[in-house]
């Protein structure tokens, strides 16, 4: 039987923070010792005095996870300088290996094989998920992640959500035990006696017809059917836009198209297209950037527009998918990535209203429930693990029935 309890603090003081929190997550345990806890704080905490402090308080517990733009607790959505969130987690049948891979800014690619390599070294009978926390503002995700998914030893889906700041995009942090890095991946391996159910949901309305990547290189978006990209987008703008902090411009993403040709008419959107926002944009080339990796010339692309109504809709559908693998129990705790720009950003004071309580209704109130606002999700779509923007990726984890 699987254990859980959330906790989470929003004082300054970064020890407080810590003991406040994993006081609240313990209380649920019963007594019993935590086997894991997943840490995830907000980019300005002094990360070293969480880590210490949590070890303190639950010495035989390794820790992992990540800083974040935000944290997500229960039915909290805390975007604020200052935010903690942890789960503990206790179970004689769960098993949690953590790992921290240091170089992936450098090498994303030799990164993908040091993770798979660790993976095979612990030999799980039972692999459920890989959980992985890439640093957000350097590396390319998508190599990382086409590289690791080469190099595992077994087929297991790999999710999670890359670390970020507080919208400064200067630093962001990977944890493990009482460690802390930069530029490096935090994972973690969940093996053993359980089930997990994984959903996805981006809110996104495709608008225009299809089009295709002309030129591409590193990131930059050169041109879409020969013209030059940031032209293509500004003709779903209203006005003479001459910048990303537009009006309007929040709304617009770019749709790829990651289905097989064969089995593409077949597919709904969530299953079909991964969301792509533009992060950059370079003037002169009136080229676009968009942070990740991933498009390359002659990729299928459409325009979409953020849709806060369908945004809602879509996560109630994204639990409800949840729900259905349940068989009837209750999930022993829920992990949910969810995109930066999906929070106050665009629902201002009245977040958590739109991204996480419509999940904690279908799914239960009384479910533990953690996670963090990331600078890109990391999801199955189409059969493999997609880095992406503007989605929630949502895990729930339930005992062996």
């Amino acid at each position: 039987m699987v254990r859980s309890g959330v906790g989470k603090s929003t004082l300054v003081d970064s020890a407080s923070a810590a003991r406040e929190a994993i006081g609240r997550a313990l209380a649920p345990l019963a007594g019993a010792s935590p086997r894991f806890v997943w840490v995830f704080a907000t980019a300005p905490h002094d990360h070293p005095a969480i880590l210490a402090a949590l070890r303190e308080a639950a010495p035989g517990a390794r820790l992992a996870g990540c800083s974040g733009e935000g944290v997500i607790a229960g039915e909290a959505s805390e975007e604020r300088e200052h935010a903690l969130a942890v789960l503990a987690i206790a179970s004689p049948d769960v098993f949690f290996e953590p790992f921290l891979i240091d170089g992936y800014g450098a090498d994303p690619a030799a990164a993908g094989r040091a993770l798979a390599a660790q993976v095979a070294a612990v030999k799980a009978d039972r692999p459920l998920a890989l959980f992985v926390f890439p640093d957000g503002l350097v590396g390319d995700c998508t190599v990382f992640l086409d590289t690791l998914a080469e190099a595992l030893p077994c087929s297991i889906p790999v999710l999670g959500g890359t670390a970020g700041d507080d919208m400064a995009f200067v630093r962001t942090y990977q944890f493990l035990d009482e460690r802390v890095a930069s530029g490096a991946v935090a994972a973690v391996l969940v093996h053993g006696a359980a089930r997990i159910a994984l959903a996805t949901s981006h809110g996104c309305v495709p608008i225009g017809l299809e089009r295709h990547i002309t030129r591409a290189r590193g990131g930059w978006l050169d041109e879409i059917d020969g013209r030059a990209a940031w032209l293509v987008f500004k003709d779903y703008l209203d006005g003479d836009v001459d910048d990303l902090n537009a009006e309007g411009v929040i709304h617009l993403s770019l749709a790829d198209d990651v289905a097989p040709e064969s089995a593409a008419a077949a597919l709904d959107d969530r299953e079909r297209y991964v969301i792509r926002t533009p992060l950059g944009l370079d003037k002169e080339r009136n080229a676009l950037f968009f942070p990740g990796g991933g498009l390359a010339t002659g990729r299928t692309v459409r325009i979409v527009r953020r849709d806060p109504d369908r945004i809602r809709e879509s996560a109630e559908r994204c639990a409800r998918r949840i729900l259905e693998a349940a068989r009837g129990h209750a999930p022993a705790f829920v992990l949910q990535f969810d995109c930066a720009g999906r929070g106050q950003v665009l629902f201002g004071s009245c977040a958590a209203d739109h991204i996480v309580r419509p999940l904690r209704t279908v799914l239960g109130d009384s479910v533990p429930w953690v996670g963090f606002h990331t600078y890109g999700e990391i999801a199955p779509v189409a059969g493999r693990a997609r880095y992406q923007n503007y989605t929630v990726a949502l895990c729930a984890l339930f005992d062996d029935a």
